[in-house]
């Protein structure tokens, strides 16, 4: 029996990772930039905050007026952001989009959702490379603190795995979830320390940030990509927890309530 289900195990590896490579190439067919387009979008729209932030807004981030300095920054943000908005995005549409599947006893549900979160952080990743050319053009020294980077991210990418198998659930049986994200994601932005830092707030308002998934992510990012410092160890630690929590009732939600897809779809 455990041999059977290891060997189903890597079964739903290689199916997770054909279905993953297929879904980023199918977002990206017929574009005369391909992929680059993984790339190019974020680019455009830190260029467009930083405009609108910088010049109209006449915003600076705290001890430094460069603009640069100030793209960089809020870059760092966006692609916390525009990860999980990714996720949240296409999580609460992609079983209802592949019917057809649902209806195929052996096919494994789970890794529905699952391909969501791969493909998003494959952009991620893309936009944290081109984050790492940016800072190195702009001759910011790299220490040794961006080993930590992968135990900042990996929570995240949990918190966000349990979040898309839930939301993915809920798609099923809400279909008005799909209007309320656009403007969850709006919120998530705008709650959050990515235009702007929290040390700018009143203080009673910057503990209320910290309920937003997205604020202890963005600023240990930036801590261990931009200051140079190590995370905040306690921080990680609970925040780790707290995607384990996430992780395990998004999967149970998804699983319960998987056996009744058929019958809606």
């Amino acid at each position: 029996m455990l041999v059977m289900s290891k060997l189903l195990a890597m079964r739903h590896l290689e199916l997770l990772w054909q279905l993953s490579k297929r879904d980023v190439a199918t977002r990206y067919r017929g574009a005369g930039l391909g992929v680059a387009w993984a790339v190019i979008t974020p680019l455009l729209q830190v260029t467009l905050y930083t405009f609108l932030f910088v010049y109209v807004f006449k915003s600076r981030w705290s001890g430094n007026d460069s603009t640069a300095f100030y793209g960089t920054v809020i870059f760092s943000g966006l692609i916390a952001h525009g990860f999980l908005s990714e996720v949240m995005g296409r999580a609460v549409s992609c079983v209802v989009s592949q019917s057809g599947l649902v209806k195929k006893v052996v096919f494994p549900l789970t890794v529905l959702p699952t391909v969501v979160v791969v493909s998003g952080l494959f952009h991620a990743i893309l936009s944290l490379l081109v984050l790492g050319f940016i800072l190195v053009v702009q001759g910011v020294e790299l220490t040794a603190t961006v080993i930590a980077l992968p135990l900042v991210f990996l929570p995240f990418a949990l918190f966000c795995l349990g979040l898309s198998w839930a939301l993915a659930a809920l798609g099923v049986y809400l279909r008005d979830m799909v209007q309320l994200m656009s403007w969850l994601v709006s919120a998530l932005l705008f709650t959050a320390p990515i235009l702007y830092p929290r040390d700018t707030l009143p203080g009673w308002t910057q503990s209320w940030l910290l309920l937003n998934p997205l604020t202890f992510v963005v600023e240990q990012l930036r801590e261990v990509l931009l200051w140079g410092h190590w995370p905040n160890w306690s921080g990680l630690a609970i925040y780790s927890g707290i995607s384990l929590v996430v992780a395990w009732v998004g999967w149970q939600c998804f699983v319960k309530t998987s056996k009744g897809f058929a019958d809606v779809l």
